[in-house]
């Protein structure tokens, strides 16, 4: 004897409300880059949401914002990217904030802003592990050491990939570097500038 399931209508429904709602939002994210790092704007456009209500931004479970959606249940708007950490594929997702259920989830690939430097002390004039990324204003990336009455440029490399990554072994000071402390700023420009945006900088002690 066969057992019949009876599932009564309004469940039903609400199954298939709940199925669907959580099939019709979407999200993109657009603008232009290839790559992103902090400063940079993400500009998300989705639908599906509930008309006028808001809708949550979270960029690899942390907040990055929240948006209101239009009278048709839209959302568009920019969102800058906060601090990320390495290269890799991020998940940004947008989640009704009256009905969870309507969630989307785009991705974008996104880079730190960074050099990291090794050895961090020893010698002036010995050769020092680079690796860069997030320099995407250029092709070129430059060191910069200066202090007051002091300025040199220096080519470190150049960059690859969408995200512009560089991994070098490079003389940034040499052995006849006076004493005193430098500021070394890292940038994609041939000659230093106060005026350049982009960077990442650190002090050197030579003694």
């Amino acid at each position: 004897m066969r057992r019949r399931v009876v599932v009564p209508v309004a469940a039903l429904a609400a199954l298939l409300l709940g199925a669907s709602a959580a099939e019709a939002a979407t999200l993109t994210v657009g603008g232009g880059k290839d790559c992103y790092r902090a400063g940079d704007a993400l500009l998300l456009g989705g639908s599906g949401y509930t008309p006028g209500g808001l809708v949550n931004v979270t960029l690899e479970g942390r907040q990055l914002g929240t948006l209101t959606a239009d009278a048709a249940g839209n959302i568009s708007s920019p969102l800058q990217v906060g601090n990320l950490r390495g290269v890799s594929q991020r998940s940004v997702v947008a989640t009704d904030a009256t009905n969870p259920a309507l969630t989307a989830t785009s991705q974008f690939l996104g880079s730190s802003l960074l050099v990291k430097v090794r050895p961090q002390s020893g010698a002036a004039g010995r050769r020092l592990r680079l690796n860069a990324s997030g320099f995407t204003t250029g092709e070129r990336l430059y060191a910069h050491v200066k202090r007051k009455g002091y300025l040199r440029n220096v080519f470190i490399g150049k960059l690859k990939g969408p995200c512009h990554t560089l991994k070098v072994r490079k003389r940034v000071l040499t052995r006849a570097t006076p004493n005193g402390v430098y500021t070394v700023q890292f940038d994609t420009k041939r000659r230093y500038s106060k005026k350049t945006k982009v960077w990442y900088r650190f002090r050197v002690t030579v003694t």
